[in-house]
C-alpha cells in the first residue's frame, strides 16, 4: 500500500463517520416523528370532548416522548445522547484526518463498532414495528459504522508497522 492510500484511506473512515452520523440524526428524528403521529393519531381516535379529551391528549404525549428504547436505564434516543455520539463522530473523524495516531484509531475502531451493533438491534426492532423506512435508514448506518470499524483497524496495524 502506498501513502496516497494511506492518506485515502484516513480520510474515507472519517467521512464514513461524518456520513454516519449524519443519518443516525436523520434517523432519530425520523422516529421521533413517527412516535408523535402515531401519538396524536391515537388521541384522534379515542379523544373525548371537554377536560377528559384534554387528558388523553396529555397522557398520549407522555406516551410518545418516552417511547425511546432504553438499555441499562438508560434512553439511547434522548436528545442529549444522540448529540454526544453525532459530536464523538465528529471529534473522531476529525481526529483520524490529521493524523495517524494509534491509540486514535483503535478507539475510532471500537466506537464504531459498538455503535454497528446498536444499530443492528435498531434494524431489527424496525422490522419487528414494520417500520420500514427506518429499518433501511438504521441497515445503512450499520453498514457505515462496521465499514468504518474495519478501516480503522486496518489502518491500525498498517500504521503500526
Amino acid at each position: 500500500m502506498t501513502i496516497a492510500d494511506l492518506a485515502r484511506l484516513r480520510w474515507l473512515v472519517g467521512t464514513l463517520l461524518i456520513a454516519a452520523a449524519a443519518l443516525f440524526a436523520v434517523g432519530i428524528a425520523t422516529e421521533g416523528d413517527v412516535h408523535h403521529k402515531t401519538g396524536t393519531a391515537t388521541h384522534t381516535e379515542t379523544g373525548e370532548a371537554g377536560e377528559a379529551g384534554e387528558q388523553a391528549a396529555h397522557d398520549d404525549a407522555g406516551e410518545v416522548a418516552e417511547t425511546g428504547e432504553r438499555i441499562v436505564g438508560v434512553n439511547l434516543e434522548s436528545t442529549r445522547l444522540v448529540v454526544a455520539a453525532v459530536a464523538i463522530s465528529v471529534v473522531l473523524a476529525a481526529a483520524t484526518w490529521r493524523r495517524d495516531r494509534r491509540l486514535v484509531l483503535l478507539v475510532t475502531a471500537v466506537f464504531a463498532s459498538l455503535f454497528a451493533v446498536l444499530d443492528v438491534a435498531e434494524f431489527s426492532h424496525q422490522i419487528r414495528r414494520s417500520a420500514i423506512a427506518i429499518a433501511v435508514i438504521a441497515a445503512v448506518i450499520a453498514i457505515l459504522h462496521a465499514a468504518a470499524a474495519l478501516l480503522a483497524e486496518q489502518r491500525r496495524t498498517l500504521v503500526a508497522r
